[in-house]
């Protein structure tokens, strides 16, 4: 299991009418991680980029627990759970002054500047699996 907890606090800007955080903008608080988790275990999603390679998100799902509102403090914990294959799955838990506030996941796969499904790079693939086996020792 790999796991990163990024934090980000909450601007006026990303917050409805009713004071409260707009529930899309709990999507980019998971990229924020989830580009914290790659570059925490030595991988650059900008390189990979370079190189040809994205991994868009083919699937999202968020189920909201309470609301977060303006100022608040969030920590976004990223999980890559499972090891990884073709796709990678990661999963995140959202917390304020430890409070759950929302769960959820992101299923990516590689594709090229095409659009078209690739097999991952052997860098990010033996990287992450070294990052994976060294946590589960």
């Amino acid at each position: 299991m790999i796991t990163k907890t990024s934090e980000v606090r909450v601007r006026f800007a990303e917050t409805d009418a009713m004071g409260v955080v707009y529930h899309s903008n709990y999507l980019p608080w998971c990229e924020v991680s989830r580009i914290n988790l790659i570059s925490s275990i030595g991988l650059s999603y900008k390189k990979l980029s370079e190189e040809g390679y994205h991994l868009p998100v083919l699937e999202a799902h968020m189920r909201y627990k309470f609301p977060a509102r303006f100022d608040d403090l969030v920590e976004i914990k990223a999980t890559i759970k499972d090891r990884p294959a073709l796709r990678v799955k990661i999963e995140y838990e959202i917390t304020s002054d430890g409070r759950l506030l929302a769960t959820g996941y992101t299923m990516h796969a590689f594709v090229n500047k095409s659009g078209m499904p690739v097999k991952p790079p052997r860098e990010f693939i033996k990287t992450i699996l070294d990052a994976y086996d060294a946590d589960e020792k």
